[in-house]
């Protein structure tokens, strides 16, 4: 196959799509890229859309519609030419050489279209018009339905749910060409399809050849591929049509293993067609061998349940982020993924979760995971709304599920399909039985199940079953997301929480003055109070401070007092955020086994702001991100909460390799050694392996350092209630190197 990339310069044109039409807008355009970008740097909007308020002024042009045109040489065949689009934001037409190619309305996937009949000799002329999301939106019939009743507008336009603003994310109703677009020419006989499915150690070659009837029998397909010494050979000629398989015997077979748990090894692989002989098409692609499930009750009460992962047959302990958008305007995502996946690997996730309010990322983020043992969690693309449950969004929604696994099934970093981000909670919310629900309980598995014969999949997070639905309450659910209140992260709420597996959890942490000083105005840096900028970026759009006065309010809960001075309130901020993040961890990893993972919110910010998470949009780490990355560690020891007088200090083990040295934990104030001791931890488990009589009133630092085969590690632990002295903090903080 050969490929022609039309990236790189358009021409683009634009204007309202409703009223008198006004003025019409030209400049040029970049693909990938977004009109409001292009808009940008022809002076239209502000040259950075992030700093202060600006990025309210894309809101005037949410209503436009949008023609991208450019040339393009004909290739020198016609036969099997193909245009690809990566991705098209969102409500789209098609046309070459002023023939119409066809529609598309979803943001999240590919579009292409055979052009060999509509080309041209010389040059070749292609237009794609973009109509207004907004205005399809309010176009859509809205329909009553058994289960949904009515479904916000927005809902039924397959665009990420943060566009149109979130507590994360700023509203920007973007449009453009915002993934790469191509020509392809195709060789005569390839594979519309190919897969490698692995269950355990056995695997299957499926595939599904694109070719002309006649020429099936003189086909053979030939895989080969390797892991290190590991090798694989196999062939088969179509014997069922053009879909077939081909069993693939591997010999001493290299397994998949999710970090800290063993090496996440991966087969490159091969695959040759030939025709009477001759090589006519060649692929490659690579997978891992991996057997994951995904072990669950419908209720818990705190004891009796569970949810947990075992890959391999060995229960993981999940420890990682939920991955937010890396951008508001998604063209620049994939410019992020170096800088953020490394940040990935250096604070010891071993699982993500892509949430269900942004787009699906791209190979090359799933390649990282794969390659270096990230168990991926796959929300589809809804979040925390209603969604229509006619037949148009089932007709989408079907199409997008089977082109989102066939793309990515093949990575074996992927562990879990989840069907929505939120759903199930907002249905009881209102009033309605999640089983209902018929595009998480039919459209999505059934799809699923014809494309992905293996994995795990759970209708919604959190799963809101028929069990937990009957008792009225939320309280029993297996997997959660621990928001509440947000008081005091050691409250009742947190500590109570009966759920095995915490999806979602977090604590706010303002950015660096320096970082602070790139998205606001001088004279709105500060102070925080009654502050436009500092709600928008908190990220509310409609003038409500509550967020702002959140951290406020955390700051206030862990030292008593509130500093007026910025760097004193950016410090105090960011302990409360590390504190916090700390202490969700470490309650997991020693309340194994009844406790089976956490995956906290968040790595990154996807624009300047003040949030949950521990690096912001410009990477400038804030304090939690040390403290996570130590909490984290595949073996760390960490010191439990206050009971009976004393506090435990345990081993947690998270290798298949049993652990032993030595601790010790010295008071930070006055360096009196409290604890010693030679120690023992099993594989795969948290073990008590002392106590250390400590005083609910006291304020204490304790430093905890250990050797254990031979490498030394350390930690730290934060005795008694609030309210703490915030200079005493610091001054331990600087002198323990936290």
């Amino acid at each position: 196959m050969k490929t022609v990339s039309l990236n790189g310069t358009w021409q683009l044109r634009g204007r309202s799509q409703e009223g008198d039409f006004g003025e019409e807008l030209c400049m040029e355009a970049t693909v990938p890229g977004c009109v409001q970008l292009d808009l940008s740097r022809a002076g239209y909007l502000p040259e950075d859309l992030y700093m202060g308020e600006n990025i309210l002024e894309t809101e005037k042009y949410e209503t436009w519609q949008w023609w991208y045109t450019r040339t393009f040489s004909a290739p020198e065949t016609k036969e099997n030419v193909y245009l690809v689009f990566e991705g098209v934001d969102c409500i789209a037409h098609y046309y070459l050489n002023g023939q119409k190619l066809g529609d598309s309305e979803n943001m999240f996937i590919s579009h292409e279209f055979e052009v060999g009949k509509y080309l041209q000799e010389g040059e070749n002329n292609l237009t794609v018009h973009l109509e207004s999301p907004v205005l399809a939106a309010h176009a859509l019939d809205q329909t009553i339905d058994g289960f949904m009743a009515w479904h916000t507008a927005n809902n039924g336009i397959r665009k990420p749910p943060h566009s149109y603003g979130w507590d994360i994310m700023p509203r920007a109703v973007t449009s453009g060409l915002w993934r790469e677009v191509r020509l392809e020419i195709r060789d005569p006989i390839s594979f519309s399809q190919m897969y490698f499915c692995t269950k355990g150690t056995k695997c299957e070659f499926l595939y599904e050849l694109s070719c002309k009837y006649q020429d099936l029998k003189d086909l053979e397909i030939v895989v080969e591929g390797s892991c290190g010494e590991s090798r694989f050979h196999a062939s088969g000629k179509p014997a069922r049509g053009k879909a077939d398989w081909i069993p693939v015997t591997i010999d001493n077979p290299q397994l998949w293993w999710p970090y800290g748990y063993g090496e996440p090894n991966i087969y490159d692989a091969t695959v040759r067609i030939y025709s009477k002989g001759v090589p006519v098409h060649e692929a490659t692609t690579h997978f891992g061998i991996r057997d994951v499930k995904l072990e669950h009750t419908d209720i818990t009460d705190g004891e009796n349940g569970k949810f947990r992962f075992l890959i391999n047959g060995v229960e993981i302990m999940c420890k990682g982020s939920n991955w937010v958008p890396m951008d508001a305007f998604h063209c620049r995502d994939a410019e992020r993924y170096d800088a953020a996946l490394t940040l990935v690997k250096d604070i010891g996730c071993n699982i993500l979760r892509c949430w269900g309010g942004n787009v699906y990322e791209d190979h090359a983020f799933f390649d990282f995971c794969d390659r270096n043992g990230i168990m991926v969690w796959q929300d589809f693309a809804m979040a925390c709304a209603l969604y229509p449950q006619d037949e148009r969004f089932e007709k989408l929604i079907r199409q997008e599920v089977q082109s989102v696994v066939r793309k990515l099934r093949q990575h074996p970093s992927i562990i879990l399909w989840a069907g929505d981000n939120e759903v199930d909670m907002i249905a009881v919310a209102h009033g309605f039985n999640p089983a209902g629900n018929r595009v998480t309980r039919e459209f999505i598995p059934q799809t699923i199940h014809c494309n992905d014969k293996y994995r795990p999949y759970l209708p919604s997070s959190p799963y809101v079953s028929e069990a937990v639905y009957r008792t009225g309450s939320l309280k029993n659910l297996p997997e959660d997301h621990n928001w509440g209140a947000r008081d005091y992260f050691k409250s009742d709420f947190y500590k109570n929480n009966c759920a095995h597996f915490i999806s979602e959890t977090g604590y706010h942490g303002c950015p660096s003055m320096e970082s602070l000083k790139k998205f606001l105005t001088p004279d709105r840096v500060w102070p925080y109070q009654d502050n436009h900028q500092w709600i928008l970026h908190s990220s509310d759009q409609l003038g409500n401070d509550a967020r702002v006065m959140l951290m406020h309010n955390q700051v206030k809960q862990l030292f008593g007092a509130v500093p007026t001075d910025p760097e004193s309130y950016i410090f105090a901020s960011q302990v409360s955020q590390a504190e916090a993040n700390k202490y969700f961890i470490e309650r997991m990893r020693v309340g194994r086994p009844n406790k089976t993972g956490i995956i906290w919110w968040n790595l990154l910010d996807g624009w300047p702001q003040m949030s949950d998470a521990v690096v912001d949009y410009y990477y400038t780490k804030k304090l939690a991100y040390g403290y996570i990355k130590r909490s984290q560690a595949p073996f760390s020891i960490i010191v439990d909460e206050i009971a009976d007088w004393n506090t435990k200090l345990f081993a947690c083990n998270d290798t298949l390799q049993l652990k032993s040295g030595r601790v010790t934990v010295m008071d930070g104030q006055t360096k009196e050694v409290v604890f010693e001791s030679d120690f023992t931890a099993s594989a795969n488990s948290s073990a008590c392996i002392g106590q250390i009589p400590v005083f609910y009133s006291e304020h204490k630092m304790l430093l905890i350092q250990w050797v254990a085969d031979g490498q030394s590690g350390f930690n730290h632990y934060l005795c008694g209630y609030p309210p703490f002295d915030l200079s005493w903090y610091q001054k331990m903080a600087e002198e323990f190197g936290l």
